[in-house]
């Protein structure tokens, strides 16, 4: 009797140890191959990168992004909302396969998720005030500060002001940029402050007289976040990416949104780059 049960509890323990193994064992590649479709998270309010247009069309930078990727990886794309807390949250609890949201990669974030590489964008934050109003970033000093939720630029933008003023802003946080100039042109805040790209095209947008306050400060990058601990998708996801930036599929979507002719010009060079005089024509390739 008591052999019996001993060779019970062997089995069970032997079936308790194989079960994570093999769940653990597939990767999310394998998976989206299966299944034929990736789910890939982005927003639908913040232009240039995604949003609605007046059509009702889903676009922006990052739309073409998802789409010129998973056509390299045979797949289609279910496309899953999500907004700057759940751009996060989602990846990490497995409901999207691929974040695709303006993510700035920080050290938190690397702790919850991962990325691809390279990052794919590269950004800094900017003030915008109503014409006229102030000179500089040191004139933000205990004003009304305005950020979206979830944004590093709630602690970022503190910062960058204490290098001017020991007087502290008073930061308020909004769903998205375009409720927050909404906020400003109301007289609800004196400033907002987000990534400069977005900046420009919700302010643009609105039609109303905006401006910089001062430069490009907190510079970052974008990248494609990725469900982590997942190796092989993380390198899959990579190789893609860089099979983007080498072919030039990369540089046709770049030019279409931020190039001179482009939706939302941008006086700045935000692609992934490299000293090419170190890197040559491999910038940002991994070599086989």
């Amino acid at each position: 009797m008591k052999r019996s049960m001993l060779v019970v509890l062997a089995v069970m323990a032997l079936l308790v140890s194989f079960i994570p193994y093999a769940a653990a064992g597939e990767s999310i590649l394998d998976k989206v191959t299966k299944a034929g479709v990736v789910k890939i998270g982005t927003g639908n309010k913040t232009s240039p990168m995604n949003y609605i247009d007046e059509k009702g069309n889903w676009i922006g930078f990052d739309i073409d992004m998802g789409n010129a990727l998973a056509e390299k990886l045979g797949v289609k794309i279910e496309w899953v909302l999500v907004d700057n807390k759940t751009r996060i949250s989602f990846l990490a609890d497995g409901r999207i396969d691929l974040s695709m949201a303006n993510i700035s990669q920080t050290r938190s974030r690397e702790e919850q998720i991962d990325y691809a590489e390279p990052p794919y964008f590269w950004t800094g934050k900017i003030f915008y005030s109503k014409k006229g109003k102030f000179k500089s970033i040191a004139d933000l000093a205990g004003k009304r500060i305005g950020v979206d939720q979830g944004s590093n630029a709630f602690i970022a933008a503190p910062q960058e002001i204490a290098k001017y003023s020991k007087t502290a802003p008073v930061m308020s946080s909004f769903q998205n940029s375009s409720e927050g100039f909404i906020a400003l042109k109301q007289g609800k805040i004196d400033a907002y402050s987000q990534d400069a790209q977005i900046m420009a095209a919700v302010s643009g947008s609105l039609g109303e007289k905006y401006e910089a306050v001062g430069a490009i400060y907190s510079p970052g990058l974008y990248g494609i976040g990725v469900t982590p601990d997942d190796s092989k998708w993380r390198d899959k996801i990579s190789f893609v990416l860089q099979d983007m930036l080498k072919d030039g599929t990369y540089e046709k979507i770049y030019q279409k949104w931020f190039g001179p002719k482009g939706i939302f010009p941008l006086p700045i060079n935000a692609r992934p780059r490299l000293p090419k005089d170190t890197f040559g024509d491999m910038l940002y390739i991994w070599p086989d």
